[in-house]
């Protein structure tokens, strides 16, 4: 089954280019979805589970927990318990909300995303109680994926879901980057920033993470739950005073971090720490690997290939001009590679808001529009930007393409769209927004751009 929902209508009256593109970011989807990763980590044969290069004999282990959270949890699961069957004794994990049923004895508990909601509260609470429960001689395999941390909230006491859900949106809409909101968020929660480590030992844990973070950090996956934090309270409450947030958050929250910087609450456990010593944590799938999928694609196609980064932040709308220049040098002069040419990059791009409104839009789109607005008169050129999970934002479309087809994209329109953060609008007007649904995996923002011969 197709990934792009709209394939069909996004390659209507378009040159080839535009076809190749949405041909190679359907292969690298299809490729990034967590089925084949778990298969490839988690091995069982005679008496011996290996996961990744862990080897565990199960004689030696009384229960198997399944606990986890994120986009991609519930694919991960599935694959998971398609091998281990009945020797999982229990599980929970927390994913966005959706129609999806227990799989086996691991429960599934719908919340929400990207602002915190009670349902993601009551599933992390659960989950940190299951992880109490685990003894010396227990396994508890951890399945975490983007989308985490607003999945796995659990806030500290004190702190209301009211003023965690206020938080989320001032920090999503301040242009902060994804390193600097988990910062906030590890320092405001029972559960993230190694908190659940720390909750779990002395029981083995065994973490699989789906990266949805620039250079893979794995303490910002999801707020790392499992993973040592070398950040602190005071570094939280330097993030809340560049972005300017210190009059504007709630005040339990500001409270609860000026209390943990005068040592009042402790800190999140660091690396080196003993609750940790426990804990093996290993990333299974990447925005590297997308981007490698997509050049192989490419490759096959005909196509002179470079990854540009995985690691491009900022403004969108900078990101976007910042490919057109590329378009065009490929185009004059060949560098840095010569048409036909396929130029792939990931990342994670921000809009920064004025206010939070009711405007359906996201980086993607807003990065496209952005290459857009460099670019002036397209050709035969052709760009896309799109978020993996298959949400950009607050919108129902995974990203948006521009070029390689008859549509003219009118100046004005363009301004308007950028200005006003109304991305959605401009894509569906110009019947090029790109529509996967949620995708049941998430390895950041994938960039294609083509420019023909």
């Amino acid at each position: 089954m197709a990934i792009i929902k709209n394939f069909d209508e996004l390659t209507k009256n378009s040159n080839q280019i535009r076809k190749d593109l949405l041909t190679i970011l359907e292969y690298a989807l299809e490729k990034s979805l967590p089925e084949a990763a778990i298969t490839k980590a988690v091995r069982l044969k005679a008496g011996e589970l290996k996961i990744s290069n862990e080897k565990i004999l199960l004689s030696e282990i009384k229960n198997i927990f399944v606990i986890g959270s994120g986009k991609a949890t519930y694919r991960m699961a599935n694959s998971l318990y398609n091998i281990l069957g009945n020797r999982i004794s229990k599980g929970i994990i927390t994913i966005n909300e959706s129609s999806k049923e227990d799989i086996g004895p691991i429960k599934v508990i719908q919340a929400g995303h990207p602002i915190p909601t009670e349902k993601g509260i009551k599933g992390a609470n659960e989950i940190l109680s299951l992880a109490e429960k685990a003894q010396e001689k227990d396994l508890i395999i951890a399945l975490i994926s983007g989308g985490g941390s607003a999945l796995l909230a659990a806030p500290l006491e004190g702190i209301a879901l009211a003023d965690l859900q206020k938080t989320n949106e001032l920090l999503l809409a301040s242009g902060a980057s994804i390193n600097e909101i988990n910062t906030i968020r590890k320092h405001i929660s029972k559960i993230k920033g190694g908190r659940l480590s720390q909750i779990a030992y002395p029981a083995n844990l065994i973490s699989l993470a789906i990266s949805d973070v620039v250079g893979d950090n794995l303490s910002t996956i999801a707020s790392g739950p499992t993973v040592g934090d070398s950040t602190t309270y005071k570094d939280a409450y330097n993030i809340l005073e560049e972005y300017h947030l210190t009059e504007k958050i709630p005040f339990s929250i500001l409270n609860t971090i000026k209390d943990g910087i005068e040592g009042k609450i402790p800190e999140t456990p660091s690396a080196d720490d003993e609750v940790l010593s426990k804990t093996y944590n290993r990333i299974i799938l990447s925005n590297t690997s997308a981007l490698e999928n997509a050049q192989k694609k490419a490759v096959e196609l005909g196509y002179n290939t470079s990854i540009l980064s995985s690691k491009i932040e900022g403004p969108s709308r900078e990101a976007g001009a910042f490919h057109g220049e590329i378009a065009k040098e490929i185009s004059l002069s060949g560098i840095p590679i010569k048409p036909p040419a396929i130029v792939l990059s990931g990342g994670e791009c921000v809009v920064t808001l004025d206010k939070i409104g009711k405007e359906e839009g996201g980086p993607n789109q807003e990065c496209v529009i952005g290459f857009a607005e460099k670019m002036g008169s397209l050709s035969n050129i052709a760009f896309l930007s799109v978020d993996t999970d298959g949400i950009d934002g607050y919108s129902e479309f995974a990203g948006g393409i521009i070029g390689g087809n008859n549509t003219k994209t009118d100046r004005e329109e363009i301004e308007k769209a950028l200005t006003n953060h109304s991305s959605s609008d401009f894509f569906r007007k110009i019947e090029s927004g790109i529509k996967t649904g949620e995708t049941g995996t998430n390895v950041n923002d994938l960039r294609i751009l083509g420019v023909p011969s």
